[in-house]
């Protein structure tokens, strides 16, 4: 996913771009280099190709259930883009709204006590050891 064109091409396709001329037009790819990044989203998983049309042959890409995970990552990129990297591009002013009527906006918490998540409070232990007190 770290591949140039990845994390865009996933935006895309939850924003409901799932045409390849479409994707084509909005992420500003190379067709031969979309081509490739899609099939390689295919064999990882993260996207499935569907045929809409068989004359001409067109197909339509999808986000599969792996795909569809990675929507918490997206959003946060997306709500740090829009603090930090502000733009006027038309893609940027699209906003998810939540099933309660608000605007989305995403929030790290520990899955284990609730409290928000800041690097400030975070320490990091080696697979395998204990960590020391000090």
């Amino acid at each position: 996913m770290g591949d140039h064109y990845s994390l865009p091409l996933v935006r895309e396709l939850f924003y409901g771009n799932h045409r390849f001329s479409d994707l084509a037009a909005l992420v500003g790819a190379p067709r031969t280099l979309l081509t490739n990044r899609l099939r390689r989203m295919e064999e990882l998983g993260i996207v499935e190709r569907r045929r809409y049309s068989e004359h001409p042959p067109r197909d339509e890409y999808l986000l599969t259930r792996a795909g569809r995970e990675l929507f918490p990552v997206l959003m946060a990129l997306l709500d740090w883009g829009k603090r930090h990297v502000p733009n006027d591009r038309p893609a940027e002013r699209m906003r998810f709204k939540h099933s309660c009527g608000a605007a989305l906006r995403t929030k790290t918490v520990c899955a284990h006590c609730g409290e928000e998540l800041r690097y400030e409070d975070l320490r990091l232990e080696r697979a395998g050891r204990k960590s020391r007190s000090t």
